[in-house]
This record gives C-alpha cells, structure tokens and sequence, in this order.
C-alpha cells in the first residue's frame, strides 16, 4: 500500500477532532445521527472487526506453536476482553469521579478527571492511528475503517466536549490530534509480525465494541429507531458487498 493513501486519511482524522466543534444539529437530526453513528459502528464491530480478530488469533497458532492446546488458544480474544475491561473501569473511574465532584474540589478533581480521560483516548487514537499501516486492499479496507471511524472520532469528541468543555478545546483535542499521528509514525518506521498488529486490532475491537453499545448507542427515549436501524442496514450491506 503506497504511503501516501493513508496518511492522508490520518490527517483527515485529525481534522475532524479539529472541526467537530463547528457540527451543529437541530436535536431531532442530532439524534438521528447518533443513532445512525451507532448502527454503523456495531456493524464495523460485528462483520469487520471480529472476523478479523478470529483470522489473527488463527494465523497467530499458525506461528507460534506453543499457543496450540493452551489457554492462549484464545489469546487474541483475551486482548480483546481487556481492551473492553480497560475501557470500563475508565468509564467507571471517571463516573465515579464525578458522583463525588460535589463534596470535594471539583477543580482538582476536573484536572485528575480530564488528564486520565484524554490519556486513555490518546492512547486509543494511537492504537488506531497506527493500524492505518496495515490495512489489506486499500480499495476496500481503507474505505470501510475511514467511514467506521470517521463517525466514530465525531461522536467521541462530542462525548469528551460534553464532559470537559473548554478545556477539552484548549487541550484535549490538540492531544488526541497527535496521538493518532505518533501511532501513525510508529507504525510507519515498524515492522512487527502479523499477529502483534492484529493484537492491536484485537484491543481496539474490545475497546470499540464497549464504547459504541454505551456511549454511542442512545438510550431508549433519546435514540432514534429509525436512524439506527438504517445505520446497521446500510452499513452492513456496504461493508459485506463492496
């Protein structure tokens, strides 16, 4: 895959975390688009990512024998369940953070707050960023992960902007700006196995499947069935055909 092709998808990622701020939707369309982002994002989850998951663990006891017959039979999917573990103790960690933020300094505790939340995305942008190397069939792959997580990255900023507000603007965004450009990089000048790019696939997996069903997916009154259910119709037809 030549360079050049994914880099500048990872610049046009940076851009939305730089231009997300200017999104504007009346409530309805808002939810609509939300929900529609959610239908998409389960779909990449269920028809892409997992199979891909299931493809590495496999060619990983291809390569390394000693996984065969060993609880690391299921050693790609163990990432995977970290990846959605780790994501919700943050979750967690930060909820609890705020159930408290009352009866303590609310500035220390937003400073605590802000830097643990943007550390843990920056690290997720990374990890996505440095995937951008090694996607096969650029025609098709690359397609697919720009519109999965171009709605993904616009949903996540309105996430963190509803959170952390202004100092999310000052701050976060520049960091999350650069963490998918330091994984990009990374995986520019690297050159690991197979299977250790699809470990940071397989993370990425967990992580997202958590994210999208509990943050991207709208409660019941503020979801709308409509766009979701166009969202993982359309999607998955796109995802499956092309």
């Amino acid at each position: 895959m030549t360079m050049w092709i994914p880099f500048i998808l990872a610049i046009g990622f940076v851009l939305i975390h730089f231009f997300s701020i200017y999104i504007s939707l009346p409530e309805p369309l808002l939810r609509k688009f939300v929900s529609f982002s959610a239908g998409v994002g389960i779909a990449y989850v269920f028809i892409h990512l997992w199979p891909q998951v299931a493809h590495t663990q496999a060619l990983a006891e291809q390569e390394i024998h000693w996984l065969e017959g060993h609880l690391l039979h299921y050693a790609l999917y163990i990432i995977a369940l970290l990846g959605l573990a780790v994501f919700y103790t943050m979750d967690r960690l930060i909820a609890r953070a705020y159930e408290i933020e009352d009866k303590t300094d609310p500035n220390l505790i937003e400073s605590h707050l802000f830097w643990a939340h943007i550390g843990f995305f920056a690290l997720y942008n990374a990890m996505i960023g440095y995937l951008l190397n090694h996607l096969d069939e650029p025609d098709t792959s690359l397609l697919i992960f720009s519109i999965a997580f171009a709605l993904h990255f616009v949903t996540n900023d309105w996430g963190l902007r509803h959170h952390h507000e202004i100092v999310y603007d000052k701050y976060g965004r520049y960091i999350l700006s650069l963490a998918i450009l330091a994984g990009f990089a990374a995986g520019a000048i690297s050159d690991f196995p197979e299977y250790f790019i699809g470990s940071v696939e397989a993370f990425v997996a967990g992580a997202m499947t958590l994210n999208v069903i509990k943050h991207e997916l709208p409660s019941e009154r503020e979801g709308n069935l409509e766009g979701f259910l166009l969202g993982i119709i359309s999607a998955g037809l796109l995802f499956v055909f092309i």
